[in-house]
């Protein structure tokens, strides 16, 4: 956090800052930032799944890496299968629809006790795929409709920073909650795969809330009626 707030203080001294934190007063940028934290949080909780297919299921790496794949196959279909289907789609809804099924396939991931292996995990990193393969193209989207067009060289560093902190942070944070309910276990599984699902959920709303539409969306839109004017009671 300390250096976080040196970074801060150094940005804002800067007449030619790489990050300009002012931006974090408009609620728009900020609720995208966010947003690019939470879509961090499936992938940090990945880390914990392939330890708990090793250690506590027994699987080699080549098995827990097969394991893996329904995610990786979900979320390379939805992409190519989505991407002309779904162009011209507002971000915003792609957005909050691909952190919601995150959260929904971590969710489903969280197996209690002996119930819990590699089939059972199959469903939730499949839908977590889907919401990865939503997402992710709706991203950038989001994030370039939240600053000025001049600003868009800032957006991308902001976007590509913010991956790397929340990929950082996640698999601390769940470093914690995975060795504190037991690592190896599926309770400790477990607990991770609630807290991603819960981020997921809160990234979602967020989207749905504060994340702006495109300019050219918002031009194409029809204009709102004028419900004061002299005609609006015919």
């Amino acid at each position: 956090m300390l250096a976080l707030a040196v970074f801060a203080y150094a940005e804002l001294r800067s007449r030619t800052p790489l990050l300009d934190v002012r931006l974090f007063a408009r609620a728009s940028f900020s609720a995208v930032m966010a947003c690019v934290l939470a879509s961090t949080a499936a992938f940090a909780a990945l880390v914990y799944t392939s330890i708990r297919l090793q250690s506590g299921l027994g699987l080699g790496p080549v098995r827990a890496g097969l394991a893996l794949m329904p995610l990786a196959l979900a979320s390379l279909v939805t992409s190519l299968a989505g991407g002309r289907r779904l162009r011209g789609r507002s971000p915003r809804a792609l957005l909050a629809w691909g952190l919601l099924l995150s959260g929904i396939g971590c969710a489903l991931q969280a197996v209690p006790g002996a119930n819990a292996s590699a089939g059972t995990l199959a469903a939730g990193l499949a839908v977590t795929g889907v919401g990865v393969g939503l997402g992710g193209p709706a991203m950038g989207a989001a994030v370039f409709a939240a600053l000025p067009p001049e600003r868009s060289g800032m957006a991308a560093g902001a976007m590509t920073t913010f991956r790397q902190l929340g990929q950082t942070l996640g698999v601390a944070v769940f470093g914690g909650l995975f060795q504190r309910h037991g690592a190896g276990t599926s309770g400790g599984l477990n607990r991770v795969m609630i807290a991603a699902a819960v981020i997921g959920v809160v990234g979602s709303v967020l989207a749905r809330a504060f994340v702006p539409r495109p300019a050219v969306e918002r031009a194409a839109a029809p204009p709102a009626r004028d419900l004061t004017g002299p005609g609006a009671q015919r």
